[in-house]
């Protein structure tokens, strides 16, 4: 389950798998989804295709694998209306805003 900066814990800490198109939260308009806080490391594989390790230190890194950019989610009104999956969208940050960002309103205040 996704999670952001400001309900983070609301999500229990494990380990977890899945694939990437599993990723993507089911809005009813496409937008950035599937972000996880305070994570240890992450590992993104595919078939006959090299792997990816990501680790992280103190403090721990938020990280989201989809197959979409943030634009070709933006750009379109409808899940029905995205192009067909071609790559894998693999996002570490050190921070990342809350559900509450600019995605759907404006962005919080400088305070």
């Amino acid at each position: 389950m996704e999670n952001y900066s400001d309900r983070d814990r609301g999500s229990d800490i494990g380990l977890c798998a899945s694939s990437v198109r599993e990723q993507l939260t089911p809005y009813a308009k496409p937008m950035e989804a599937g972000n996880h806080e305070d994570v240890r490391w992450a590992a993104v594989s595919g078939k006959k295709l090299p792997g990816i390790l990501a680790v992280g230190n103190d403090p721990m890194m938020q990280v989201s694998a989809l197959p979409y950019t943030d634009e070709q989610l933006s750009s379109v009104e409808y899940p029905v209306n995205l192009p067909e999956i071609q790559a894998t969208v693999l996002v570490v940050a050190a921070r990342t805003l809350g559900g509450g960002s600019n995605s759907c309103g404006p962005r919080p205040l400088e305070k």
